[in-house]
Parts: structure tokens; C-alpha cells; sequence
């Protein structure tokens, strides 16, 4: 449970510094670029070397860290842009019900049990996302008032999100036996994510679009590693076995929302509804019944 707790706990600080980005005017493109280097730098430090070399490539499990790291940079600006397009409820809520998708491929490719309790407690999971993340009505949020092209990225967001935690299980299943293994696959995705960051944003600053500032390298860093242990320790909790992975992603997934959620109110001072706080009930009793029902 402690690598849970501690996947839990530096996925809730990503989600709340971006809060701190927005107030000290972060370019959080920059940012996020900044952040996957240093990825880099910090898996390559807890491994010990750097391990990608030419016969990297030939690992079973390299091609799957490409398309990771293309996944990690398209997901996180693509909740940067859906935010911006059809408000952050959406998108935080599209984020967050991804949980289900892992929880079907678990049933369905490896036969893991889902109890009632599991499934009920899964079921109040996604209540509790759409309850804790509803926005006051009277609110000025963006909105989507007829049916265009920006709905659908709340719908590739909840796609998308899904199978990165998918993807997650099943690498750690087939390929990741031991822990240099593992930091070699984090280490690899969060490579090419920068390498295609760091490729976009040069050309940025080429055509003059964006100049370097000092405190988005810093951001960059701050939120590049936590960044980095958010993965490696949800992945230690899948390796742990000490619950399945249908039960892990999801209590993962709800906890997150929950300490952002109890930040937010006790830091940054928000004023939650009586649907918000009746969320935040669900997601404890959701923790709950997902943990008691996969010890069943």
C-alpha cells in the first residue's frame, strides 16, 4: 500500500502546481518540456546510469516506451487545450472516468475477479467523479453549446487517459521482471517525450512564437520529478501484488481526485457545493468498497 500511497500523493501534487503555474504566469508548454528532461535526469539517477543505448532498441519493451512517451506529452497538453476549449469540469471528469478502461481490460485479458462490492465500489467511483467534479451552474466556464469538433476531446482525453493506465499494466505484466527493467521503460518514454517537446519548442523559439525564460526551466523542474516517481511508484504497485490491478488504478485514480480536492479547499480556499461534498464522500466509501471487494 505505501507505493499506492505515495503514486496517490505525487500524481495529486501534478494536478495542484499547475495551480501555481497559472498564478505566477508559467508558460506550461515550456514547462512541460522542461519537466520531461529532467524525467529523464531523475529516472537516470535512481537507475544508477543513463540506460538507453543502441541495443535499447532491440528491447521487447522499447517500442512500447515510444509510443508511452508519445502518449505522455499528447495527453498533457491535450488537458492544457480541452480546459481551454470546453471548460475544466469536463475535462478533469472526462480524465477520471478513463478508470474504468483498465478495469475491463484486467476482467477481460487476465481473468481478474471482479466481486459486487469491487463492482459496485467502481460504480460509486464514477459517481463520485462526476459529483466532485460538477461546477456551480452560475459559474463563467466555458461551455459547449452545440455539437462541434472541441467535444470530442473530452472524449479522446477519456480515451486516451485509459489506455496510458492500460498500458502501464500490461508493460508491467509482459515485460518489467525487475526494477532496472522498469526505470529503463519510464526512462525511455519520458525520452522521446522530450525529444518531441524539445523539438517543438526549439522551433517554437526559431519563428519567435515563444523566448526562454528562466522560471519555466525551474517549473520545469519542479514538476518533472514528482512527475517522474508518479509513474515509477504506480508502477512498484502494480509489481507489489499486494491488490489487483482493477482495484489499483482505480483507488489510484479517486485518491488523486480526493487530495486534490481536500487541497484545494484547505490551500487554495474553494468553495465546494453540496454535490462536491457529497463526492468526496463517495470517494472514500468508493476506496473502501474497491479495496474490501478485491480482498474477497
Amino acid at each position: 500500500m505505501t507505493f499506492l500511497i505515495l503514486s496517490i500523493i505525487f500524481n495529486a501534487y501534478l494536478g495542484i502546481i499547475f495551480a501555481y503555474f497559472k498564478k505566477h504566469n508559467i508558460d506550461a508548454f515550456q514547462a512541460i518540456v522542461f519537466n520531461y528532461i529532467t524525467c529523464v535526469i531523475t529516472g537516470s539517477f535512481v537507475l544508477g546510469h543513463f540506460p538507453i543505448q543502441i541495443t535499447t532498441l532491440s528491447e521487447p519493451w522499447f517500442k512500447w516506451s515510444v509510443l508511452m512517451g508519445i502518449l505522455f506529452i499528447s495527453v498533457f497538453n491535450l488537458i492544457a487545450i480541452s480546459s481551454a476549449k470546453v471548460g475544466i469540469t469536463i475535462t478533469q471528469t472526462s480524465n477520471k472516468l478513463s478508470l474504468i478502461i483498465p478495469v475491463i481490460f484486467s476482467y477481460f485479458i487476465y481473468h481478474e475477479p471482479l466481486s459486487w462490492l469491487k463492482i459496485i465500489g467502481i460504480a460509486v467511483a464514477l459517481v463520485a467523479v462526476v459529483l466532485t467534479t460538477k461546477a456551480d451552474t452560475n459559474n463563467d466556464s466555458p461551455t459547449v453549446k452545440k455539437l462541434h469538433w472541441e467535444i470530442i476531446l473530452p472524449i479522446v482525453l477519456f480515451l486516451s487517459s485509459g489506455i496510458i493506465d492500460t498500458m502501464t499494466k500490461y508493460v508491467e505484466q509482459r515485460f518489467l521482471k525487475n526494477p532496472d527493467t522498469s526505470n529503463s521503460y519510464l526512462i525511455a518514454g519520458f525520452l522521446v517525450a522530450a525529444i518531441i517537446g524539445s523539438l517543438v519548442l526549439s522551433m517554437h523559439y526559431i519563428s519567435g512564437k515563444r523566448s526562454f525564460a528562466f522560471k519555466n526551466l525551474i517549473a520545469g523542474i519542479v514538476l518533472g520529478i514528482p512527475n517522474y516517481f508518479s509513474i515509477y511508484y504506480l508502477i512498484k504497485a502494480l509489481q507489489s501484488n499486494n491488490l489487483s490491478s482493477s482495484a489499483t488504478i482505480p483507488i489510484n485514480n479517486i485518491g488523486v481526485l480526493f487530495l486534490v480536492s481536500i487541497v484545494g479547499i484547505f490551500v487554495f480556499k474553494e468553495k465546494l457545493s453540496k454535490a462536491n461534498l457529497v463526492g468526496l464522500l463517495f470517494t472514500i466509501a468508493a476506496i473502501i468498497l474497491i479495496f474490501l471487494g478485491d480482498k474477497i
